[in-house]
């Protein structure tokens, strides 16, 4: 499997998963022979192997930043990101932020979206660099144009949709750039979106981009669909959705699955108190496909550990 430096960060990810998944293996030892050779591609792949300690590898922060070096000597955009994320985390070297950027910056002028990306982050949280929310915005939008993920296209919405200094805030742009990370496959941008027309005034189109999120499996989305439906808090007085406690339920049987938060489970007791027998009965029936549908069996057991030990959430 080739994979352009363009895209090799998350490329990298899926070769890894691919072979674990279907039961075998990879041997890192490989890719450093083809690395010596001035593979530029497998120095990259040896030095994540020896950075996520995997392929055989353990995990070794000096190999791995050697082996980024060598790459990047080749122009492997990737390699740059993975040097800049070892300067800004401070992993073998001493963490600088300056020299974080200069790595990122060369990634950004390969065409790689990840470094675009990385860039728009350290212009908002680098105090060293200073707040620059227009660089910020420039770059996460270089990143959105042309990146396999919906995260620089939710980041650049966010900047947009709550302004920064000297940045003033544009919904019609912030409505645009999460639309794109909707139809990228990020299901809560949909509740930023429904926000927005909620600000409109346009309730229908509010609870319509709720549904949609919830549908597609959007956590965030399903908590404050289930509130608009017992027209709770923020949702009083709106008639954003039809007061339906029955469908509130329906939503938050599958949240409560999918999802421990202790804000989703107090608004499912509420909820459920306002039913009766016959009706929870009812409700648990819509909700049974909801769930096959929409909460995998991962999410079901990591839920189930958080509900009986909230004290060891992160």
């Amino acid at each position: 499997m080739k994979c352009s430096s363009m895209f090799l960060s998350v490329c990298v990810i899926t070769i890894f998963a691919g072979a674990l998944s279907a039961g075998g293996g990879l041997d890192y030892a490989k890719w450093v022979k083809e690395a010596e050779k001035g593979n530029s591609e497998k120095q990259y792949l040896s030095g994540f192997a020896f950075y996520k300690g995997l392929g055989g590898a353990k995990r070794d922060y000096k190999k791995a930043y050697q082996w980024f070096r060598e790459s990047a000597k080749n122009n492997n955009a990737a390699a740059c990101v993975m040097l800049g994320d070892m300067y800004k985390l401070g992993h073998f070297v001493t963490a600088n932020d300056k020299k974080a950027f200069d790595w990122y910056l060369k990634a950004a002028r390969l065409e790689n979206a990840e470094g675009m990306e990385k860039l728009g982050d350290m212009y908002l949280s680098s105090s060293k660099l200073g707040a620059n929310c227009f660089e910020a915005a420039k770059w996460y939008e270089k990143a959105a144009l042309s990146s396999v993920t919906s995260e620089p296209s939710v980041k650049l919405a966010r900047l947009y949709y709550l302004g920064g200094e000297h940045f003033e805030k544009n919904e019609e742009k912030a409505l645009k750039w999460f639309t794109k990370a909707f139809e990228m496959g990020d299901s809560d941008a949909a509740h930023y979106i429904s926000g927005i027309y909620e600000d409109k005034g346009d309730y229908s189109k509010a609870g319509e981009w709720l549904i949609k999120g919830a549908e597609k499996g959007g956590t965030v989305a399903m908590f404050y669909l289930a509130k608009a439906y017992v027209q709770a808090e923020e949702y009083s007085g709106k008639n954003i959705m039809q007061f339906n406690p029955m469908q509130a339920y329906v939503w938050l049987s599958v949240l409560t699955k999918k999802e421990y938060q202790p804000r989703f489970e107090e608004l499912f007791k509420n909820v459920s108190a306002k039913l009766s027998k016959s009706e929870m009965k009812e409700a648990d029936k819509l909700a049974a496909p909801l769930i096959l549908k929409l909460v995998g069996n991962e999410e079901i057991k990591w839920t189930k550990n958080a509900r009986s030990n909230p004290g060891k959430l992160n």
